[in-house]
């Protein structure tokens, strides 16, 4: 009664923490502080949509790398842009859309975050049955919301951009960029570092989920529609690094930056890819078995006890149990079906495709009948 009352008691305050919001991530401080500052400016006492606030927010970063650019010398840059053997003009585009690139991505995950919250508040804790796992979730939560230390990572990644890019790129040109460049290097870095910073912890939950205990479909765990929107839910985060590969492979190619045989660009992404895939599936089979091996052992346990009575009349009783532990042992042991696997082939053909797009030219020749 004790543990069930802590059970409960534990749910029931994790429901009421995600349902005030208590739990609030970095980026939902920015973009609630770019609300606020907005509409103390534009004096509009309604909030504002979120695509609103990414614009917003685009054309601040925008404005300050043209500042930059401006305070920084257009010499500077032209230089930067000519070691990269992009033109003036394609160059600043790329820039740009860096910048668009990395903050709807941010938005995106953020998005996607607050997805898991409301899917936790709503299903996830109800089919929680141990404490242990609301305790696993309420860490995970912690640390998806630790502004400090998502603060402090992305801080030393912005700033680890001086060692991996601005003093490479000043050895190239032979004369040190300059303050404002390096200034937005590290702002632009820092995007690209909370970006990776959330999708980490993404990947740490489904790491995570292997030691929940969750209560599914007795007779058939592994076709619980729980089972169903969790691998759906997590198949977000490989569609989105796909969706990204794609999208900076052909950037990369349409100008001619990226080689035919830049293939590799887009490759470079499999790993990822497979990593997480392998993670949240493996991790979902893991729950299934616990459930599936605690219904054989409740079966198993009933069947040892009408043996014992050594009664001729359960043998009936007896039979019908053995035959239902033989179906709940043959159902699957995994999430794993066709559609999961379908989607898992595109999520790994996007780069390529992006890529063989951006040199459709060469595939053709490559192709074509030699006369």
């Amino acid at each position: 009664m004790t543990t069930n009352t802590t059970l409960i008691e534990k749910r029931e305050e994790l429901r009421r923490r995600l349902a005030s919001g208590e739990y609030k991530t970095l980026v939902d401080v920015l973009l609630a502080g770019t609300d606020r500052l907005i509409r103390k400016i534009t004096r509009r006492s309604e909030p504002l949509p979120i695509w609103y606030i990414t614009v917003i927010l685009i054309l601040t970063l925008a404005l300050s790398t043209f500042t930059a650019m401006y305070a920084g010398g257009f010499t500077t840059f032209l230089k930067i842009i000519e070691s990269t053997r992009l033109e003036y003009g394609l160059g600043t585009l790329l820039t740009i859309w860096t910048m668009i690139l990395t903050i709807v991505g941010g938005v995106m995950i953020n998005g996607y975050i607050s997805r898991i919250f409301i899917l936790w508040r709503n299903d996830v804790l109800e089919a929680t049955e141990s404490v242990a796992s609301l305790e696993e979730i309420e860490d995970w939560f912690e640390r998806v919301c630790n502004r400090r230390l998502h603060l402090l990572a992305i801080i030393i990644g912005g700033l680890s951009s001086i060692l991996f890019l601005v003093i490479p790129l000043s050895n190239k040109l032979g004369v040190f960029i300059g303050y404002w460049y390096t200034f937005m290097a590290i702002i632009i870095i820092m995007f690209v570092c909370s970006d990776v910073y959330q999708v980490f912890l993404i990947g740490l939950l489904s790491a995570k989920l292997r030691r929940f205990d969750l209560k599914l479909f007795a007779a058939n765990p592994a076709s619980s529609e729980l089972i169903s929107r969790l691998s759906g839910e997590f198949s977000f985060v490989i569609n989105f690094i796909a969706v990204v590969a794609a999208i900076i492979t052909l950037t990369l190619v349409l100008p001619g930056y990226l080689p035919p045989y830049g293939i590799l660009l887009g490759l470079l992404y499999w790993p990822a890819l497979i990593a997480i895939f392998f993670l949240t599936q493996t991790s979902l089979s893991s729950v299934i078995r616990r459930v599936k091996w605690k219904t054989l052992n409740e079966i198993q346990v009933r069947v040892e006890k009408l043996q014992a009575s050594k009664n001729f009349a359960n043998k009936e009783a007896i039979n019908q149990l053995l035959d239902y532990h033989d179906r709940v042992r043959a159902t699957r042991n995994s999430a794993i079906d066709l559609s999961a696997i379908l989607g898992f082939i595109n999520s790994l053909l996007l780069p390529l495709l992006a890529f063989l797009l951006g040199n459709l030219d060469a595939v053709l020749k490559l192709f074509a009948r030699k006369p």
